[in-house]
């Protein structure tokens, strides 16, 4: 399985199979073997003998792709069926702690210790793992029965020409996106450059700064002569230099300039000699100060370089940052703030729209934003307008809320409710000035005139993903707060998977039960293993040959729970007790299944049924990576990590978890779904709506047959923002 093989897979639910005959005594167990991981096709007729052999890696990178390290087994060969109602951790430690005396503090004597199963109490758990018994009750898994249901990966059979020509697309629609992209599509995108050169992509199609710079940085690192004939600006070749050095891209502290040779220096001279944007030295004339030093322009023929150069330097005038500029500005003088950045950053200008409106005091205030919103609506990222909009709508009503940063961290935003809200006259004749600038802007791209437009049921559910970039390495990509249904699903396994190396580790997994409120109501943990709805596995607290922890949520019950004990949500949460970071790990998975029935009968870990699964990252000790709406019967992708304390558990850090998650929940109301994104498309192009797929001519979904595929939303970023 090569990489364009593999990224096809990954990326466009493509299998190439080599030209040839099928004979049906090849083709039947090829198919059955893929039905086996949960991969169907939908042109199964298409097959041949030829995929016979290379389909063995395709489906080990399935299994891996579904969470399955090795084979899975739980602490409790009785797991879930047979493990006691009672089980009070504190008690156990207590008992175990007298059984301990004249003992010698060794993982066996603790093994022992809190091992109650031959009193006909609890099970063990809380204990090293034994690696005996563990390698055992692998071999005994394998013999078991698999669950009945499952989870469908669907997938096309082509050839190899049209797999290359499909990724070709795909590479130009990922860096014509309009939002930031996944970290493991950018690999993606940095091994198609690679193979497949840039010939096919319009450069002016590279609008978002992002995909800007991780093109200029695969251009350098794979042929950086073409550099000049790019049309590269100033900013970018700045931000190329903030990525070589390791340094902020965004441009806002100080620029590391990489170690060049003359040749490399000649590369970026002549970038900006053919660049219609060289004035743009001047907005940030101290950093290019800097560089000048080291770039030596008056060693290479680039007479507008020198010139714009010799002026720079003799200019006593540095704007410096135009944020910090803005700021001093909107303090002193509102309107001459709103018309700077009118003029220079209209991206800032509709990012900070409601705090501006909020702001505003007087007639001529409002009117001068108005009129600056207007005139700077056709530079403002169509993406910003929708937030922008969004924001407006909601005017302050939802929090706590929570911004993400680039390494996927959360911080939740504590404020009233009404914070910086806008009057509402004020807000309807913006909600105005905004939906005139989207509907233009929309038109822009051209009619659908004749189009019939399909939009599936449920897009309403998934926000418009605009902040991708650190978001889990999953099955699917959705923006954090969108929602999925569970379907007819009778049990939601959770699991976590993890091998430490040299280190002790213990991981825990734990589900916090949340009422409407977001107020704590239940939870089950190693310190709690079950409640009657929700049933744990056992906590391992060493990993030497792979440990798993599983975690069973019962739907049924748990829907009564929620009627009778005020549940809403249960959030499943990963602890990371002791040990190396999660990133430090040399194997972490996390992920759910669905499944038919929970029994002792059938194999713990089916990877047909894990709906997502990823791996775990970074250097936080709790993530979040969704939670179960008992409500509404769907499953929400929260995907967010927190620093906890020391030795964290449901009990120290629950209250934290549920903030955030509230944050998360209540994006719906701040953001712009997908629905309506493809709704406004058609309303402004001209298109008619029809409720049959079958007769549309533009389909918006969940699956790779449809035009806009809302789980793999490359094409939707660079088409429609």
């Amino acid at each position: 399985m090569d990489a364009l093989e593999r990224i096809g897979f990954d990326r466009l639910g493509l299998v190439v199979t080599p030209a040839g005959t099928a004979t049906p005594a090849v083709s039947a167990p090829l198919l059955a073997e893929f039905a086996h991981v949960g991969v169907r096709f939908v042109n199964p007729e298409a097959i041949t003998d030829g995929l016979a052999g290379p389909h063995r890696e395709l489906i080990a990178h399935v299994r891996a792709e579904r969470g399955e390290a090795g084979d899975y087994a739980p602490l409790f060969r009785g797991f879930p069926d047979r493990l006691p109602e009672f089980d009070d951790a504190v008690f156990r430690f207590l008992v175990a702690r007298v059984r301990m005396i004249g003992s010698d503090d060794t993982p066996d004597a603790w093994r022992e210790a809190l091992d109650f199963s031959r009193m006909g109490w609890w099970p063990a758990s809380s204990i090293p793992q034994d690696t005996a018994r563990a390698e055992a009750d692998r071999r005994a898994q394998a013999l078991l029965p698999k669950d009945g249901r499952v989870e469908w990966i669907t997938v096309r059979l082509v050839g190899a020409a049209e797999l290359e020509a499909r990724l070709r697309e795909w590479m130009r629609d990922c860096f014509a996106s309009a939002a930031s992209l996944r970290e493991d599509v950018q690999s993606d995108l940095g091994v198609l450059v690679k193979l497949l050169g840039v010939g096919d992509l319009e450069m002016g199609d590279v609008r978002f700064r992002e995909n800007r710079v991780l093109l200029f940085e695969l251009l350098w690192a794979l042929d950086r002569k073409l550099l000049p004939s790019t049309g590269a600006t100033p900013d970018d070749l700045l931000r190329l230099f903030a990525k070589l050095t390791g340094g902020d891209p965004s441009l806002t502290a100080p620029v590391g300039y990489p170690r060049l040779s003359r040749a490399d220096r000649r590369v970026v001279v002549n970038t900006l000699e053919a660049s219609d944007r060289l004035g743009d030295v001047f907005r940030r004339r101290g950093l290019w100060l800097a560089i000048d030093r080291g770039l030596h322009v008056g060693e290479f023929r680039a007479p507008r370089v020198r010139e714009t150069f010799a002026r720079l330097r003799d200019s006593r005038h540095d704007r410096g940052s135009f944020p910090s500029r803005f700021e001093r500005l909107l303090a002193a003088d509102y309107a001459a703030a709103v018309r700077l950045a009118a003029a220079e950053a209209p991206g800032l200008l509709g990012r900070g729209l409601r705090r501006l409106a909020a702001v505003a005091t007087g007639q001529q205030q409002r009117a001068v934003l108005v009129e600056a919103l207007t005139g700077a609506a056709e530079r403002i990222p169509l993406r910003v307008l929708f937030a922008a909009g969004a924001q407006l709508a909601d005017n302050g009503r939802t929090y706590p809320r929570v911004v993400f940063g680039k390494d996927g961290s959360a911080l939740p935003i504590l404020r009233r409710p009404g914070h910086l809200a806008v009057p509402e006259e004020f807000r309807k004749e913006l909600l105005g000035a905004l939906d005139a600038a989207v509907d233009l802007r929309i038109a822009a791209k051209g009619g659908w005139y004749g189009e019939t437009v399909h939009v599936e049921p449920g897009l309403d559910r998934l926000l418009l993903p605009d902040q991708l970039r650190a978001t889990a390495q999953g099955l699917v990509q959705v923006e954090r707060g969108s929602r999925l249904p569970i379907g007819q699903a009778e049990v939601v396994r959770l699991f976590v998977h993890w091998r430490e190396a040299e280190v002790t580790s213990d991981l825990d997994l734990s589900c916090i039960a949340l009422d409407a409120s977001f107020g704590i109501a239940g939870q089950v943990s190693w310190t709690n293993l079950a409640d009657g709805m929700m049933t744990h596995s056992g906590d391992l607290t060493s990993a030497e040959e792979g440990a798993e922890e599983f975690l069973d949520i019962d739907l049924a019950k748990a829907a009564r729970a929620g009627r009778e004990r005020g549940w809403r949500y249960l959030v499943p949460v990963v602890f990371r007790y002791c040990g190396p970071t999660f990133e430090a790990l040399p194997e972490a998975y996390t992920g759910w299944m669905l499944r038919d029935d929970a029994s002792s009968k059938d194999r713990v870990f089916d990877p047909a049924t894990v709906v997502n699964a990823f791996a775990l990252t970074g250097l936080k000790r709790c993530a979040v990576p969704m939670l179960l709406d008992l409500e509404t019967h769907e499953i929400l992708y929260v995907d967010v990590y927190l620093n906890g304390q020391p030795r964290p558990r449901v009990e120290q850090e629950g209250h934290d978890v549920a903030t955030l998650v509230s944050a998360v929940v209540g994006r719906h109301h701040t953001k712009t779904s997908v629905a309506a994104l493809a709704l406004r498309h058609a309303r402004a192009r001209g298109a008619a709506l029809v409720d049959d797929p079958g007769r549309a001519t533009i389909t918006f979904g969940t699956s790779a047959d449809c035009t806009y595929d809302a789980l793999h939303p490359e094409k939707l970023l660079a088409d429609l923002l």
